[in-house]
């Protein structure tokens, strides 16, 4: 069966149930109450819609919402991109059969899966019509899109058995035990199943996921609620014919069968404007987290002390890549400690530990991950977090003038040259000749322009025309 509305399920997950008190407006965090289509606040008047029984609690609604629909609008364009890429590619004559029969699954297993995304956020009401607005209060990363970490729904709800029993091993020992252990919260849990887990670890008064993917969060709450999802795993490098786009049937684990002991509910949010009571939780659950938010870890540490309540516990694991901050903010294991204690926490437990990684059956790829799990204690008292702004002033403001910054005079330089190589491409000067006429024009040493003329064809093969089939 596919998606679909439903009563109350053995799962704990159900439209009908009603939200902790902890859960709060975004923006004034005031009480919240329930009216026959969302969430009205007893605050600011803020109305927050539930789709398909999940509250959209984006500060700002409108804005989080045409952002996603504009995300869609650009899954769809890559998506009839790669359909036409691979018509093209299975059009050649001296291909192998087998190649030809690749391509063939690999085109109708993608038009599926697109069929199947666009049925799974239908409920959210995306339009064409809405997308291309003002940015929103809430930034969604520009690198977060609609498929992002799509691999791990196959991993929590299909094939990823071994794995979920690798991360269980790990975190079980440090879970708050007890009569009363309270309100927890997974941020950033994407699919869902850890939070799952913890609804039937622990009798938490209730068990919150946080997210800002709507795909994600939807396929994760419709499979906790019972349901059977369809999906096609598409692997990017298969490990033979029949494992190039295989449909999947996502489903609850049936080794574990009791309903949960904590209610389980699905949000989709921001941590940086949260729909929670401060000193709410027991537990803060990050897995795989930490590393991928824009700011910094001690500030991040300040932000989310204040969702714990004193003597509430941070439990985090995961990798410490920390790709996007600058050098002095990729932090090791034991900075992450002392950040921790400046921020106002005690550290109970810290491991470095490896584990497998998407080990799909039908993908050649077998990644194993070093990750850092951390357990810490709020105290009495937090630091009290900074200001933290995605977009300046004048991006949310479209009336403001532009900054005249030096990062501007940079990119215009460079772009310069971009559009001077790409006018030069007729048919018949080389490389050499376009190395000859920059340096002529700009009075630049041949050296130097030969070295902009190689990165640029190099960027282009790299990331324009993968294969140099152009």
């Amino acid at each position: 069966a596919g998606p679909g509305r439903r009563g109350v399920s053995a799962s704990g997950v159900s439209p009908a149930e009603p939200l902790p008190e902890i859960v709060r407006c975004s923006d004034c965090a005031g009480p919240l109450a329930a009216t026959a289509d969302g969430l009205d606040c007893g605050g600011c008047r803020k109305r927050f819609p539930i789709h398909d029984g999940i509250p959209w609690l984006y500060r700002d609604v409108e804005g989080s919402h045409a952002q996603w629909a504009a995300k869609l609008q650009l899954f769809r364009q890559e998506l009839l991109g790669e359909v036409e890429e691979l018509e093209t590619a299975a059009a050649e004559s001296d291909l192998l059969p087998a190649t030809r029969e690749r391509l063939a699954r690999q085109k109708a297993g993608l038009e599926h899966l697109g069929e199947q995304i666009f049925a799974l956020l239908a409920p959210f009401g995306f339009s064409h019509g809405e997308a291309g607005g003002a940015l929103p209060r809430d930034r969604i990363p520009s690198r977060q899109h609609v498929t992002s970490y799509l691999e791990t729904v196959f991993r929590d709800w299909c094939w990823g058995e071994a794995e979920i029993a690798q991360m269980l091993e790990l975190v079980r020992p440090h879970l708050p035990r007890g009569d009363a252990p309270g309100h927890a919260l997974v941020l950033g849990g994407g699919a869902g199943r850890f939070a799952w887990e913890l609804a039937h670890e622990v009798p938490f008064a209730s068990v919150l996921q946080l997210d800002l993917n709507p795909l994600l969060t939807r396929i994760g709450r419709e499979v906790a609620s019972g349901e059977t999802v369809e999906l096609t795993e598409l692997p990017r490098f298969p490990q033979g014919l029949d494992h190039v786009a295989v449909d999947q049937h996502l489903a609850r684990p049936t080794a574990t069968s009791a309903a949960p002991i904590a209610p389980l509910h699905y949000l989709l949010g921001d941590a940086f404007a949260p729909p929670l009571a401060p000193e709410s939780l027991s537990l803060l659950a990050t897995p795989w987290f930490v590393d991928i938010v824009p700011e910094d870890f001690g500030g991040l540490a300040r932000r989310l002390g204040h969702w714990l309540a004193p003597g509430g516990r941070w439990l985090s694991f995961g990798p410490l890549s920390f790709e996007s901050q600058a050098p002095e903010d990729r932090l090791t294991p034991e900075e992450m400690g002392q950040a921790l204690e400046a921020a106002g926490f005690a550290v109970e437990h810290t491991a470095l530990c490896r584990v497998d990684y998407l080990h799909s059956p039908h993908a050649m790829g077998r990644r194993g991950e070093e990750v850092f799990l951390f357990v810490a204690t709020r105290g009495d008292a937090v630091a009290e977090a900074l200001p933290f702004d995605f977009y300046p002033e004048w991006m949310i403001d479209g009336r403001q003038p532009i900054p005249a910054l030096e990062l501007f005079d940079g990119l215009r330089a460079e772009r310069t040259f971009d559009v001077e190589i790409l006018k030069c491409i007729d048919g018949r000067a080389s490389i050499e000749d376009i190395v000859v006429m920059l340096s002529s024009r700009y009075g630049l040493e041949r050296g130097r322009c030969r070295n902009t003329v190689n990165r640029f064809f190099s960027r282009f093969f790299e990331e324009e025309a993968p294969g140099g089939r152009a």
